[in-house]
């Protein structure tokens, strides 16, 4: 790993920060034989904060020495009872990996593989089903919404004073089908984010602070897609994905 550091990444379940399935990590020295956690035993650190990141797997030896990772978006909390037919939900986009140190402790930092950046087709004037959301110039306080005529909505929330990020998928579209599918899940952010990376697919939200220190990942059903968005405290630059 960069900086002679070693991660050691277990998927859990259950024992998630907000219930069920998550991927946490030690970061740490191996010697070949055996691995020595840097960290207390009361530190606890998750690779994304979302309900829906598990099984992540990773790969080296990938071009210009990237470690990328690609997990599982969904929680076995309800894995088998999402509203979809003839799968039970699909991979996350490819992130890259690497270190960052705050508060004395060592950390992976998560963005999108550079291949993410590179499907970026033409800007639109508002969210589709395949689309990334760039939101840069955050301010303390700072809400995204995205929203449909149905009165489905996802909402963001940026507290640069708190340093968390949350989001609210209560009323996203259809959540009855499990009692542990409504939350709001928050993260803390280890410093300021000056821009978020919003990737959104038909079923599934991926927000990232560009920098890399945070990532959260959740499924959404809305019943028709968001075709609205509303950034406050914040500018938004909607592109689509080939």
């Amino acid at each position: 790993m960069s900086n002679g550091k070693w991660v050691l990444v277990c998927n859990i379940n259950p024992g998630g920060p907000f219930g069920g399935s998550a991927t946490q990590y030690f970061v740490g020295n191996f010697d070949g034989h055996k691995f020595t956690c840097e960290s207390k035993p009361d530190v606890t650190k998750w690779m994304d904060y979302g309900k829906d990141h598990y099984a992540t797997v990773t790969f080296d030896n990938a071009p210009d020495g990237r470690h990328v990772a690609i997990a599982w978006m969904s929680n076995w909390q309800y894995a088998t009872q999402v509203p979809t037919q003839q799968y039970r939900s699909a991979n996350s986009i490819p992130r890259d990996l690497g270190i960052f140190t705050d508060g004395g402790e060592d950390y992976v930092s998560v963005v999108p593989s550079p291949e993410m950046t590179a499907a970026r087709g033409r800007r639109l004037a508002s969210p589709s089903t395949k689309c990334e959301i760039v939101v840069s110039k955050l301010r303390d306080g700072a809400t995204i919404a995205l929203s449909n005529g149905k009165g489905e909505k996802v909402t963001m929330t940026y507290k640069a004073k708190n340093k968390t990020f949350a989001m609210d998928r209560r009323t996203s579209g259809k959540v009855d089908f499990s009692d542990a599918f409504p939350c709001v899940t928050t993260a803390p952010t280890h410093g300021r984010i000056n821009t978020l990376r919003i990737f959104v697919d038909a079923s599934s939200i991926e927000a990232f602070d560009a920098d890399g220190k945070m990532a959260m990942t959740n499924l959404v059903f809305p019943t028709e897609p968001y075709n609205k968005l509303t950034v406050k405290g914040g500018k938004a630059v909607i592109y689509e994905i080939k």
